[in-house]
């Protein structure tokens, strides 16, 4: 037992010295959310690598479902509808209308996420001077109003950790410890998870409930 609890605060401490700082940045300048108080949704096929769409479709379910209940329906999940395979981000209200008669319900969610760079894994060990990296992955949602035909809500969040190669507790000098060089790196899975949860922040700052 002694041994387990030592071993946990290991690690933990480990996790505390050596673990960087994501950032988040929004790169898209929206105002306003929207009235979840009403009208039938659909939420489309997430467009996103196929090693994380599951759990970033059920993240997605999760919290729309959250504030919509049985008013919010899964593309896959309802017969006859008549839609392209995919709907491209920024449609016009050409587009919309199409979505508008081809589905018949009043709001569309669009997500779309990417894998922007992808230099080094979670983990590093012995990192040099001459090391450098970045990971970013980054999430757009985009929210049209079928009636209305028109996007009503759209923000786009980038998610970025680089490559720290300075000793770790401000030593200005590298230790030859296996302990004093791990570091811990968020990768591109964490970092779109993370920019997918700020996004939905954002919509409840927002939005009306």
């Amino acid at each position: 037992m002694k041994n387990t609890t030592l071993l946990f605060f290991i690690l933990i401490s480990i996790c505390l010295s050596s673990c960087t700082t994501a950032s988040y940045t929004f790169a898209t300048g929206q105002r306003t959310g929207v009235d979840f108080t009403s009208g039938k949704w659909l939420l489309n096929e997430l467009d996103c690598p196929s090693n994380s769409k599951d759990r970033l479709t059920e993240k997605s379910l999760q919290y729309f479902k959250k504030h919509l209940g049985e008013r919010l329906f899964y593309i896959h999940d309802v017969k006859g509808l008549l839609v392209t395979q995919k709907i491209n981000l920024n449609p016009g209200k050409t587009k919309i209308k199409e979505l508008k008669d081809g589905t018949g319900f009043d709001f569309f969610i669009n997500i779309s996420t990417r894998k922007n760079k992808s230099d080094f894994s979670s983990l590093e060990l012995y990192q040099n001077d001459y090391d450098r990296g970045r990971n970013e992955g980054s999430v757009i949602v985009e929210i049209y109003d079928l009636n209305l035909q028109q996007i009503i809500y759209s923000q786009n969040v980038i998610g970025s950790t680089s490559k720290v190669t300075d000793p770790p507790n401000g030593n200005t000098q590298k230790s030859g410890k296996l302990i004093d060089n791990i570091m811990l790196y968020k990768n591109t899975d964490q970092l779109v998870e993370g920019a997918l949860k700020r996004i939905f922040k954002d919509l409840d700052k927002r939005s009306v409930k």
